[in-house]
């Protein structure tokens, strides 16, 4: 093969005409990142991110979360074991002499579980359910000042599909895992307990979730229902703040 070159070193600078094509380069294609989804980050113009417009909203703090959280268990389960305890107790017997719900399976028995299962699953859905597709808020988020609202349109009222949903999540998809174990250990394999051990690991993590959470600070529940708890004091504090100074 002849050497297009007459036998010369290449050279960039060569004035002959237009190169040869072995040394002709394809021309480069710019990578596009496609768009991410909501609630992520978009690498911007100039090397940055660019938020969810969601992480514009006055997010509510961790604490104050957690603590309507904790007020609104509370208040569950005080009247959950007021109202279904005895009706239990009353319609299936477990306070008859001799029973045999009584003491067929010490303790957790199938009467017991079943009343566990109300009170820490389903009151606890009915509860949160019907006040979010209502008001957006709770009694515990009411009073410390909070909703729960969606993250695309970001900061609009749940509706009540999403709103039933989150609480689903949120009370009845977390306790199943619970419950499944439980009912494996006390009537099936007693090492089962270890796996109430692990889905207890597995609540708490997805509470604690929101801490690290990038940008909206949302618990696993509010990432698969897509919402976000906002913190209704926000404006509130900022004109008391404006007037003190």
């Amino acid at each position: 093969m002849s050497d297009p070159y007459g036998g010369q070193p290449y050279n960039p600078h060569w004035q002959g005409g237009r190169p040869p094509g072995q040394w002709q380069q394809p021309p480069q294609q710019q990578w596009q990142q496609p768009a991410p989804a909501h609630g992520g980050y978009a690498p911007g113009g100039h090397g940055g991110y660019e938020p969810s417009p969601a992480a514009d909203l006055p997010l509510a703090p961790i604490y104050r979360r957690a603590a309507a959280r904790l007020m609104d268990n509370a208040l569950v389960a005080v009247f959950g074991f007021a109202l279904v305890l005895p009706i239990a107790f009353g319609v299936i017997g477990l306070d008859a002499p001799g029973s045999k719900t009584r003491t067929e399976g010490g303790v957790w028995n199938w009467p017991i579980i079943t009343t566990l299962f109300v009170v820490l699953a389903i009151l606890p859905f009915l509860y949160e359910a019907i006040q979010l597709s209502m008001w957006g808020q709770t009694l515990g988020k009411r009073m410390l000042g909070m909703s729960v609202v969606r993250v695309d349109p970001a900061g609009d009222p749940l509706p009540a599909t999403q709103a039933v949903w989150r609480a689903a999540i949120n009370n009845i998809g977390y306790q199943l895992g619970l419950f499944f174990f439980l009912i494996l250990a006390v009537k099936v394999w007693e090492y089962a307990a270890y796996g109430l051990l692990l889905v207890t690991i597995g609540m708490v993590m997805a509470y604690l979730w929101a801490i690290w959470d990038q940008p909206l600070h949302q618990a696993m529940h509010d990432r698969f229902a897509d919402t976000v708890v906002v913190d209704d004091r926000f404006g509130d504090e900022d004109d008391h703040y404006d007037y003190d100074q």
